[in-house]
């Protein structure tokens, strides 16, 4: 698979929302299920479903210690992307909350025309 689609399948991956809550704190430390189920507020069987999602990209990994499972970063390397993108989102004001309507208006066949805006 050419790099470009990996890249795109890692930025999907961490690009849902819930994922992107559980990379943030465990850029901040080492987190067991309860914990991240704890601070999102959300049902167990949904944060094991996207661990195991970041888990087959080999963003997270696990250990296990007695009964409990806990999960961190692969690399260090992850933390500082998620911490340099929120940066970047506040600077930058990129992607603000509003809707943009990413269709071409204009010559539809040709390519050409300009992205809009809907807001």
């Amino acid at each position: 698979m050419p790099i470009v689609e990996d890249q795109a399948r890692f930025l999907r991956c961490i690009g849902e929302p819930t994922r992107l809550q559980i990379l943030k704190l465990l850029a901040e430390s080492e987190r067991c299920v309860g914990e991240l189920t704890s601070v999102l507020n959300k049902e167990q069987s949904l944060i094991s479903h996207h661990l195991r999602a970041l888990k087959e990209c080999n963003i997270v990994k696990e250990r296990q210690e007695a009964q409990k499972v806990y999960y961190k970063l692969t690399d260090a390397r992850l933390a500082r992307l998620i911490i340099n993108c929120e940066a970047l989102m506040k600077e930058l004001l990129l992607c603000e909350s509003q809707e943009v309507n990413y269709e071409r208006k204009g010559n539809q066949g040709s390519g050409e025309g300009e992205i809009r805006s809907d807001s």
